[in-house]
């Protein structure tokens, strides 16, 4: 989500200990620290979430949905006990998070999975303690899962695909290479971005003249990556990039400047609507970004996972459709819709609407471009 692209602010992350426990309000320490077994045979009632993020990479997991997630659990369950993972892009270390919230005596796990494939194993190993999963932001490949929070993810690769096409030919471009930078394969959003992003390039009447996939997401990548595209096809020999999301937009856009290609004069793609990606679309850097609603969701998150961790049924204002996981199984979800942010409607990302407050965004050297935006 990404992821959306992946909608990945703030970053003010740490690099601390891979396990990283927040405990919001009324945790006992009886609980905390109830043994693997006991979990086995005890009530799933007591109130206790375990938060589980991929890495620190993209900056939304912990600088937006934690936040989010921490501050509607509080509001809706005073008594609850949220833990907060991150397992720093590593898929060992998150089996291990997961074996830890398990022992610990967890009631529900909200997971956004380093490894799809990984990811599997444990949601078996959740459910074989008899502990719920919500598959956060991905559709895990297990019909075990209780519940997915997700959206349409290939119609997010088709949404930034479509702005992209669009706006070359609003420039009266018709024709002509693209540049497509996606995100990264062993995660199940990293593929599928690509598939929709390929649903409409492949027809657009423009062509790929160059394609990679990024590994971990990870945007020093994505400016290698460009390094060699342009290499490949020339400085003049490419009218637009699509990258699969902010973080490696703002590699692609570092490769063109190194370049000595102003970025103005080519479209590059974003999601995730992160802080950076905002400026640089509010520079003109930067074509497009997509905006995840991550108040409204991973809101309605804390809100799922807090009902199921008290043995309460689903809130009925928060399931609204089924969603399959890759193999098919059909499992009850939350999907949240998406929207393509540019220029003209850059507002949406601004607080009251959005996450970001105007001073975090129109900081000095972009205070003039926000004036012209008529942010200020």
């Amino acid at each position: 989500m990404t992821r959306p692209s992946a909608f990945r602010l703030l970053s003010r992350a740490t690099a601390g200990a891979a396990l990283l426990a927040l405990v919001l309000t009324g945790c006992s320490a009886k609980n905390a620290g109830t043994s693997a077994s006991a979990s086995n045979s005890s009530s799933h009632d007591q109130g206790r979430v375990a938060f589980m993020m991929p890495d620190l990479i993209t900056p939304r997991w912990d600088a937006q949905d934690r936040l989010v997630f921490q501050d509607e659990a509080k509001k809706a369950c005073g008594d609850c006990k949220v833990t907060y993972y991150n397992a720093k892009g590593d898929a060992d270390t998150q089996l291990s998070q997961v074996q830890a919230a398990i022992a610990n005596g967890v009631d529900v796990i909200v997971l956004a999975p380093t490894d799809k494939t990984a990811a599997v194993n444990m949601v078996n190993l959740a459910n074989a303690a008899g502990v719920k999963v919500i598959s956060y932001a991905t559709n895990i490949d297990n019909p075990k899962v209780d519940y997915i929070v997700t959206t349409d993810v290939p119609k997010i690769g088709a949404q930034q695909a479509q702005s992209l096409v669009d706006g070359l030919k609003a420039k009266g471009i018709t024709s002509g290479k693209l540049i497509q930078i996606n995100g990264d394969p062993s995660d199940d959003f990293g593929f599928r971005y690509k598939a929709g992003a390929h649903s409409v390039l492949d027809k657009s009447g423009f062509t790929i003249a160059a394609e990679y996939d990024t590994q971990k997401w990870d945007g020093t990548n994505a400016q290698r990556e460009m390094d060699q595209a342009i290499t490949k096809v020339g400085k003049d020999g490419f009218v637009g990039v699509y990258a699969a999301n902010d973080d490696l937009a703002g590699g692609v856009i570092a490769a063109l400047k190194n370049a000595g290609i102003d970025p103005k004069t080519r479209l590059v793609t974003g999601q995730d609507g992160s802080k950076a990606g905002l400026q640089r679309v509010i520079a003109g850097e930067q074509y497009n970004t997509i905006n995840l609603p991550i108040k409204i969701f991973a809101a309605k998150t804390a809100d799922l996972a807090v009902a199921l961790a008290k043995g309460k049924a689903a809130p009925s204002d928060v399931i609204n459709g089924t969603a399959k996981t890759p193999s098919g199984a059909e499992v009850k979800a939350y999907i949240y819709p998406t929207e393509v942010i540019k220029i003209d409607n850059i507002k949406h990302m601004i607080e009251p609407d959005g996450f970001w407050k105007l001073s975090d965004i129109c900081t000095g050297t972009y205070q003039a471009a926000c004036s012209a935006a008529g942010l200020m």
